[in-house]
């Protein structure tokens, strides 16, 4: 008996040790798993740098890459060929996937809205259901405060003898007061704004300008990169 129990007590270590390993192993996994997060945004930050200053040289240059600094040093180390070809394909499959997504997207959009289409339905009607409760609700509260207003009154006219007209009196007073406050101070600031504010480059005429402007030069850009994405598509 005694021997079968220091077996036992010998196995037990053997459990813990593997319990152990189970939970180095987990949190392992869960440090890799959090770990990858930073790196990747990170990748992706210093891509998305890279990218910006080599699209900043290339414009200094005349927006020639080969003149620009990096364009340069893969000249001169041989590689700009290669770099080339590789910009090209990548420019080329771009513009392919952005023609299959113009085209593709908006059908699945409208395959999703269908099967959607009854929840949002539920919703609108539960909105309705909430908006008719909390109305009814509302009507209910002011009929039965109406209601017992009067018995209010009296019971405190019984014990302060005019305190309830004392209260009134200075509920229309603050209301009078701040309702001309109001008015005082949205008068003012429509003044201020039209003599102030809406006045030469932010006049309503300027700023109708400058709105038409921009919408030619978002249509303008528009077309412009659809010439291009044709143009790259094209590529193979």
């Amino acid at each position: 008996m005694a021997g079968g129990n220091n077996k036992k007590q010998q196995k037990q270590p053997k459990v813990a040790k593997k319990s152990s390993q189970d939970k180095s192993q987990k949190k392992g996994k869960s440090s890799t798993k959090s770990s990858c997060c930073p790196w990747f945004f990170g990748i992706v930050l210093l891509l998305a740098a890279i990218g910006g200053l080599l699209a900043y040289d290339t414009q200094r240059n005349d927006g020639v890459f080969e003149k620009s600094a990096a364009g340069k040093f893969l000249k001169d180390t041989g590689a700009l060929p290669y770099v080339e070809v590789a910009w090209t394909k990548s420019l080329s499959t771009s513009a392919r996937g952005y023609q299959w997504a113009e085209v593709n997207v908006p059908i699945y959009a409208n395959v999703t809205y269908v099967a959607l289409k009854p929840y949002g339905l539920f919703l609108k009607d539960f909105g309705i259901v909430a908006l008719n409760g909390a109305k009814n609700g509302w009507t209910v509260t002011k009929e039965y405060v109406s209601a017992k207003t009067p018995v209010v009154v009296n019971f405190i006219e019984q014990y302060a003898p005019g305190l309830p007209q004392k209260i009134s009196d200075s509920s229309i007073s603050t209301w009078k007061f701040i309702s001309s406050t109001s008015c005082t101070v949205y008068s003012n600031s429509v003044d201020f704004l039209q003599t102030k504010v809406f006045v030469g480059q932010l006049s309503p005429e300027n700023l109708g300008k400058a709105l038409n402007q921009t919408q030619i030069a978002v249509a303008d850009y528009y077309s412009w990169f659809h010439k291009k994405v044709d143009i790259y598509a094209k590529i193979k």
